[in-house]
């Protein structure tokens, strides 16, 4: 391989010409022919990769650190079969501080982009997030709405002004400066500087009680009260410490936990989970290293100083990555004894009970599974169920959905929705068929693919095939979906259907349903998956029904057509929300004219 003797990236590529791996080498020449040296010891995974490897890429970059950074953002592109990757790291959500505008707003997003926004995450526990979120929409009450703001408006403030929601900025009840002193506030807080905050809103109180502002100082104290109600879970560690993250780890099988404890101004004031995959046969050191790039790459808050358990791989190659993204010195620390080394061994415990109570869950659902076959007779433990049901409304439309559990929970990325066209009227027994239908010749023509080399094992959308399905519907669905599986000669799943109502299980080839307990843990499991795969088609179907009826609402203003439709539920979300819009919010909308703009605007007043 005639690669240079420079610091860089190399790609490795499978003969489809897809990237499995990715890394960084001081040395591309040595680094690369390291992998297909005989003396070379790097476990089943190198052996596994090295075997499917047809060409070899590499892009030569100016230092370590750029190499670094490179090598971070083509794990990220690629996603290689043979790199660790944080688990589901893309759906992590941030809370997003829109700076950029005149009136910023603070909402909750799966993006990270340079936009000019400050970004705070990512969080890891979603529902706290959004309980987080409506708490401190109450504290600081920033405009949640989208477009411009016109200062002076003589138009009413919506409903969040009214509840306190939000300062109504559109109609100049907050100046300018009022509102940015708010926004600060926010910073402090969301940045965990509350200490610094509380000083500053007393200092606040103070001069507006000396000032004989007693609403202003009530407020203020409303407001004080409440962000003391907040952090005081937090627990106090050591004001000495200042900004620190505190990393722990405990290894499983094949992954690895990962914890972060949180520490503000001496303060822990949270703390993120993470789970690291493919770390079977990766030294810690390694996987510690691995986990410290991806997490800090899109980390929104970086301390000065970070406490790690282990000695870190390019430990001064990720300190000045870290200090460049900072602007300021950020270093590791493996503390030996003290305090420091107290919190580490916290974070560490922390990570063991974590896995552990994973652990101990997947042995619970390992059992019920077991069950769930045993009471069905089905010989296969059904790791992945598939549940099926249509829903039409009464309309011509007719939605199916199709949602996944694997290992007894709900897999959402893999639920899928299918829209049935071409029938006159509704008939959910060849919906059914036509959904089940569709579903399994992705799998088949994906199986043929991979065999004929075309297409890898891990860039599938159909595979694998369910161990059972589920089908909302008595005798009749069963014997249907029974004909497709049968048609396509699919004869590896498992199939069954529950009826609504007396909740009988209906089993192919048997006259009587199966009467399951109704405490029954496999009857529970059926119905959540029934219930759940409703649940998505109806949502659907309402969506579709929800967009008619705006489209048919928008259709009657003279000039929008469907052009126009799309572009201002593209920008403003709801037809609540155009509805709501004022003539300088519809004129920020892609192709409004001045003229639409006000006939849309005057549509609304009058219907009102």
């Amino acid at each position: 391989m005639n690669l240079p003797d420079k610091t860089g990236v190399y790609l490795f590529k499978n003969k489809r010409g897809e990237v499995i791996y990715v890394g960084k080498a001081l040395s591309l020449r040595n680094r690369v022919r390291s992998y297909f040296q005989k003396s070379r010891h790097g476990g089943l995974k190198v052996e596994a990769m090295v075997g499917h490897v047809e060409e070899v890429d590499y892009i030569v970059t100016g230092s370590e650190v750029e190499a670094l950074i490179l090598e971070n953002s083509l794990i990220k592109q690629y996603k290689p079969r043979y790199n660790a990757h944080l688990k589901d790291d893309k759906d992590y959500p941030y809370l997003k501080l829109t700076l950029v505008e005149e009136y910023p707003r603070l909402v909750l997003t799966r993006k990270l982009e340079k936009d000019g926004s400050r970004y705070f995450g990512p969080y890891t526990n979603v529902t706290a997030l959004r309980g987080t979120l409506k708490t401190l929409k109450k504290i600081f009450p920033l405009r949640s709405c989208q477009g411009e703001v016109s200062p002076g408006s003589k138009e009413r403030p919506c409903l969040n002004y009214h509840m306190h929601y939000c300062f109504a900025p559109c109609r100049s009840k907050i100046s300018p400066e009022a509102y940015q002193k708010l926004v600060k506030d926010l910073i402090l807080f969301l940045e965990g500087r509350q200490e610094k905050l509380f000083k500053k809103m007393e200092k606040d109180m103070k001069e507006a009680s000396e000032r004989l502002q007693f609403e202003r100082a009530a407020a203020l104290r409303d407001k004080y009260l409440a962000l003391q109600g907040v952090i005081s879970r937090q627990k106090v560690v050591s004001p000495r410490l200042k900004d620190q993250d505190v990393v722990g780890y405990a290894r499983g099988e094949g992954e690895t936990c990962l914890q972060v404890l949180l520490i503000r101004e001496g303060k822990i004031v949270g703390k993120e989970k993470f789970m690291l995959t493919k770390t079977r046969d990766m030294e810690e050191e390694e996987i510690l290293t691995v986990f410290l790039k991806q997490y800090y790459s899109s980390s929104s808050f970086l301390p000065g100083e970070i406490i790690v358990p282990l000695e870190i791989e390019d430990r001064e190659v990720l300190e000045s990555w870290l200090s460049q993204r900072k602007g300021k010195k950020v270093s590791f620390h493996r503390p030996q004894r003290g305090l420091k080394k107290e919190i580490l061994d916290m974070a560490m415990d922390n990570a063991r009970f974590f896995l552990k109570a994973e652990k101990e869950n997947m042995e619970k659902r390992d059992k019920m599974l077991k069950k769930l076959g045993e009471d069905l007779g089905i010989k296969k433990v059904p790791h992945r169920i598939e549940g099926f049901d249509v829903s039409n409304l009464y309309r011509k439309e007719i939605v199916a959905s199709m949602v996944v559990f694997e290992e007894g929970k709900p897999a959402k990325e893999n639920y899928r929705r299918f829209k049935i066209e071409g029938f006159e009227k509704p008939d959910d027994y060849k919906a059914l068929k036509e959904a089940l239908t569709r579903r399994l010749k992705g799998a088949l023509r994906e199986e043929r693919e991979i065999k004929e080399g075309l297409l890898g094992e891990d860039k599938t959308k159909f595979l694998p095939l369910p161990d059972l399905v589920v089908i909302d519907g008595g005798k009749g669905q069963l014997k249907g979906a029974g004909e497709v599986l049968k048609d396509l000669g699919v004869n590896n799943v498992s199939l069954i259907s529950l009826a609504k109502g007396e909740e009988y299980v209906f089993l192919p080839g048997q006259k009587e349903p199966l009467v399951l307990p109704r405490n029954s843990s496999t009857l529970k499991l059926i119905q959540q998956v029934r219930d759940e795969a409703h649940r998505f088609a109806l949502s659907y179907h309402r969506k579709l029904r929800d967009r008619d009826t705006v489209n048919s609402l928008l259709e009657e203003i003279p000039g929008i057509g469907k052009k126009r439709q799309k572009a201002l539920l593209t920008y403003f979300g709801s037809l609540e929300k155009i509805r709501k819009a004022s003539r300088e919010d519809l004129l920020q909308v892609p192709g409004l004219d001045k003229r639409t703009a006000e006939t849309v605007y005057h549509h609304f007043q009058q219907r009102e």
